[in-house]
Protein backbone atom coordinates (compact mmCIF):
# COMPACT_ATOMS: atom_id res chain seq x y z
CA UNK A 1 0.00 0.00 0.00
CA UNK A 2 1.32 3.78 -0.86
CA UNK A 3 2.61 5.16 2.55
CA UNK A 4 0.16 8.01 1.59
CA UNK A 5 -2.53 6.81 1.99
CA UNK A 6 -2.70 6.35 5.66
CA UNK A 7 -6.07 8.27 6.59
CA UNK A 8 -9.44 6.15 6.25
CA UNK A 9 -13.16 8.19 6.96
CA UNK A 10 -15.79 5.51 7.97
CA UNK A 11 -18.92 7.37 7.28
CA UNK A 12 -22.02 5.99 9.52
CA UNK A 13 -25.34 4.42 8.64
CA UNK A 14 -28.72 5.91 10.34
CA UNK A 15 -28.48 5.67 13.78
CA UNK A 16 -24.77 4.87 14.03
CA UNK A 17 -22.51 7.00 16.52
CA UNK A 18 -18.86 6.76 17.12
CA UNK A 19 -18.48 5.51 20.20
CA UNK A 20 -19.72 2.27 18.38
CA UNK A 21 -16.38 1.80 16.13
CA UNK A 22 -14.13 1.03 19.12
CA UNK A 23 -13.26 -2.30 16.88
CA UNK A 24 -13.40 -1.24 13.63
CA UNK A 25 -11.36 2.08 15.02
CA UNK A 26 -9.06 -0.04 16.83
CA UNK A 27 -8.28 -2.31 14.17
CA UNK A 28 -6.91 -0.34 11.57
CA UNK A 29 -5.01 2.69 13.65
CA UNK A 30 -3.44 -0.62 14.73
CA UNK A 31 -2.47 -0.97 11.22
CA UNK A 32 -1.08 2.61 10.60
CA UNK A 33 -3.90 4.94 9.68
CA UNK A 34 -5.62 7.88 11.15
CA UNK A 35 -9.48 6.93 11.61
CA UNK A 36 -12.16 9.36 11.39
CA UNK A 37 -15.74 8.81 11.73
CA UNK A 38 -18.95 10.63 10.40
CA UNK A 39 -22.46 10.49 11.75
CA UNK A 40 -25.28 11.99 12.44
CA UNK A 41 -28.66 12.55 13.57
CA UNK A 42 -31.41 11.72 11.53
CA UNK A 43 -33.78 13.48 13.58
CA UNK A 44 -33.00 16.77 13.20
CA UNK A 45 -30.62 17.06 10.26
CA UNK A 46 -31.88 16.65 6.43
CA UNK A 47 -30.47 14.88 3.87
CA UNK A 48 -28.98 18.21 2.30
CA UNK A 49 -27.89 19.08 5.70
CA UNK A 50 -25.45 15.73 6.30
CA UNK A 51 -24.54 15.74 2.89
CA UNK A 52 -23.02 19.68 3.66
CA UNK A 53 -21.26 18.28 6.28
CA UNK A 54 -19.95 15.43 5.10
CA UNK A 55 -19.00 17.70 1.87
CA UNK A 56 -16.87 19.59 4.46
CA UNK A 57 -15.34 16.83 6.28
CA UNK A 58 -13.56 14.52 2.91
CA UNK A 59 -12.60 18.16 1.44
CA UNK A 60 -10.49 19.13 4.98
CA UNK A 61 -9.50 15.00 5.02
CA UNK A 62 -8.76 15.32 1.10
CA UNK A 63 -6.95 18.51 1.69
CA UNK A 64 -4.36 16.74 3.67
CA UNK A 65 -3.76 13.91 1.44
CA UNK A 66 -4.79 10.84 -0.05
CA UNK A 67 -7.53 8.40 1.88
CA UNK A 68 -9.78 5.93 2.20
CA UNK A 69 -13.36 5.22 2.84
CA UNK A 70 -16.05 3.13 4.38
CA UNK A 71 -19.62 3.81 3.49
CA UNK A 72 -21.61 1.61 5.88
CA UNK A 73 -24.97 0.89 4.95
CA UNK A 74 -26.80 4.70 4.34
CA UNK A 75 -23.51 6.05 4.31
CA UNK A 76 -22.31 4.87 1.04
CA UNK A 77 -25.91 6.13 -0.19
CA UNK A 78 -24.19 9.51 1.47
CA UNK A 79 -20.21 8.56 -0.14
CA UNK A 80 -21.80 7.80 -3.53
CA UNK A 81 -24.38 11.00 -4.00
CA UNK A 82 -21.54 13.05 -2.65
CA UNK A 83 -18.40 11.74 -4.75
CA UNK A 84 -18.79 13.38 -8.19
CA UNK A 85 -19.36 16.87 -6.83
CA UNK A 86 -15.60 16.71 -5.10
CA UNK A 87 -12.72 17.71 -6.80
CA UNK A 88 -11.10 14.54 -7.99
CA UNK A 89 -8.18 15.39 -6.02
CA UNK A 90 -10.50 15.23 -3.33
CA UNK A 91 -12.31 11.75 -3.59
CA UNK A 92 -11.31 8.70 -1.83
CA UNK A 93 -8.28 6.90 -3.33
CA UNK A 94 -10.38 3.70 -2.79
CA UNK A 95 -13.69 2.87 -0.99
CA UNK A 96 -16.04 -0.06 0.56
CA UNK A 97 -19.35 -0.17 0.54
CA UNK A 98 -20.23 -1.69 3.45
CA UNK A 99 -23.52 -3.75 3.74
CA UNK A 100 -24.56 -0.53 1.84
CA UNK A 101 -28.07 -0.28 -0.15
CA UNK A 102 -27.67 0.72 -4.44
CA UNK A 103 -30.99 0.35 -4.61
CA UNK A 104 -34.43 1.14 -2.85
CA UNK A 105 -34.67 -1.39 0.02
CA UNK A 106 -37.05 -3.53 0.30
CA UNK A 107 -37.34 -2.99 4.10
CA UNK A 108 -37.53 0.36 3.66
CA UNK A 109 -40.58 0.37 1.67
CA UNK A 110 -41.92 -2.22 3.99
CA UNK A 111 -41.53 0.24 6.34
CA UNK A 112 -41.63 3.69 5.19
CA UNK A 113 -45.46 4.59 6.91
CA UNK A 114 -44.58 3.16 10.04
CA UNK A 115 -44.41 6.18 12.68
CA UNK A 116 -41.92 4.58 14.85
CA UNK A 117 -39.69 3.92 11.32
CA UNK A 118 -40.19 7.78 10.71
CA UNK A 119 -39.11 8.62 13.73
CA UNK A 120 -35.99 6.95 14.09
CA UNK A 121 -35.00 7.41 10.15
CA UNK A 122 -36.03 10.73 9.58
CA UNK A 123 -35.68 11.45 5.83
CA UNK A 124 -32.37 9.41 5.33
CA UNK A 125 -35.23 6.26 6.26
CA UNK A 126 -37.78 8.13 3.73
CA UNK A 127 -34.75 8.48 0.85
CA UNK A 128 -33.47 4.41 1.43
CA UNK A 129 -37.61 3.42 0.17
CA UNK A 130 -37.83 5.60 -2.56
CA UNK A 131 -36.90 3.81 -6.02
CA UNK A 132 -36.47 7.32 -7.94
CA UNK A 133 -34.61 8.92 -5.53
CA UNK A 134 -32.08 5.87 -4.76
CA UNK A 135 -31.86 4.88 -8.38
CA UNK A 136 -30.29 8.43 -9.60
CA UNK A 137 -27.52 7.64 -7.13
CA UNK A 138 -24.50 7.25 -9.04
CA UNK A 139 -22.15 4.20 -8.73
CA UNK A 140 -18.66 5.63 -7.68
CA UNK A 141 -16.37 6.09 -10.20
CA UNK A 142 -12.92 5.16 -7.99
CA UNK A 143 -12.08 1.99 -6.98
CA UNK A 144 -14.68 0.18 -4.76
CA UNK A 145 -15.28 -2.94 -3.46
CA UNK A 146 -18.70 -4.30 -1.90
CA UNK A 147 -18.62 -6.42 1.33
CA UNK A 148 -22.04 -7.57 2.38
CA UNK A 149 -23.13 -9.87 5.30
CA UNK A 150 -24.89 -13.55 4.64
CA UNK A 151 -25.98 -13.82 8.39
CA UNK A 152 -29.59 -13.25 8.19
CA UNK A 153 -30.89 -14.54 12.01
CA UNK A 154 -30.99 -10.83 13.67
CA UNK A 155 -33.01 -8.18 12.09
CA UNK A 156 -35.89 -7.02 11.04
CA UNK A 157 -35.95 -8.84 7.01
CA UNK A 158 -36.41 -11.84 8.34
CA UNK A 159 -39.73 -11.69 10.15
CA UNK A 160 -41.38 -9.57 6.80
CA UNK A 161 -39.85 -11.50 3.90
CA UNK A 162 -38.48 -14.77 5.78
CA UNK A 163 -34.97 -16.57 3.92
CA UNK A 164 -36.29 -16.91 0.47
CA UNK A 165 -32.89 -14.74 -0.71
CA UNK A 166 -29.52 -13.97 1.03
CA UNK A 167 -29.58 -11.57 3.11
CA UNK A 168 -27.96 -9.90 6.30
CA UNK A 169 -30.95 -8.99 8.36
CA UNK A 170 -31.83 -5.48 7.19
CA UNK A 171 -30.45 -5.52 3.65
CA UNK A 172 -30.52 -8.07 0.49
CA UNK A 173 -27.25 -9.20 -0.88
CA UNK A 174 -29.15 -7.95 -4.40
CA UNK A 175 -28.97 -4.70 -2.95
CA UNK A 176 -25.86 -4.42 -1.66
CA UNK A 177 -24.09 -5.75 -5.16
CA UNK A 178 -24.33 -3.51 -8.28
CA UNK A 179 -23.31 -6.96 -10.62
CA UNK A 180 -22.04 -9.93 -11.13
CA UNK A 181 -18.78 -8.08 -12.68
CA UNK A 182 -18.59 -5.85 -9.08
CA UNK A 183 -15.95 -7.27 -6.70
CA UNK A 184 -18.27 -8.78 -4.16
CA UNK A 185 -17.40 -9.74 -0.81
CA UNK A 186 -19.45 -11.89 1.19
CA UNK A 187 -19.28 -11.95 5.04
CA UNK A 188 -21.22 -14.01 7.68
CA UNK A 189 -22.09 -10.91 9.97
CA UNK A 190 -25.22 -9.43 10.67
CA UNK A 191 -26.36 -6.05 9.46
CA UNK A 192 -26.04 -4.11 13.01
CA UNK A 193 -22.67 -5.73 13.58
CA UNK A 194 -20.75 -6.25 10.32
CA UNK A 195 -18.29 -3.06 11.20
CA UNK A 196 -16.87 -5.18 14.24
CA UNK A 197 -17.13 -7.98 12.33
CA UNK A 198 -13.26 -9.56 11.73
CA UNK A 199 -13.84 -10.80 8.73
CA UNK A 200 -15.41 -7.72 7.14
CA UNK A 201 -12.46 -5.98 8.63
CA UNK A 202 -9.76 -8.46 6.66
CA UNK A 203 -11.50 -7.96 3.79
CA UNK A 204 -11.73 -4.10 3.86
CA UNK A 205 -8.14 -4.38 4.64
CA UNK A 206 -7.49 -6.46 1.84
CA UNK A 207 -9.36 -4.10 -0.22
CA UNK A 208 -7.05 -1.16 1.06
CA UNK A 209 -4.05 -3.51 0.67
CA UNK A 210 -4.80 -3.68 -2.68
CA UNK A 211 -3.84 -0.43 -3.81
CA UNK A 212 -1.41 -0.09 -6.82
Amino acid sequence: MSKNTRQLVFIDGVGGKRYMRGKFVRYFEQRGYKVLCFDYKVSSQSFDEIQKKLNELLTAVGSQGDYHAVGYSFGGVLLRSLNEQLEPRLRPKRAVLLASPLRAMRLARRLRHWKIYQILTGECGQFAADEERMSKVPILNIPCAHVYGTWPWLGAFCIFFGFSMPHDGMVAADEAIPSSQAQAIPVPASHAFIPSNLHALRAMEQCFAAEA
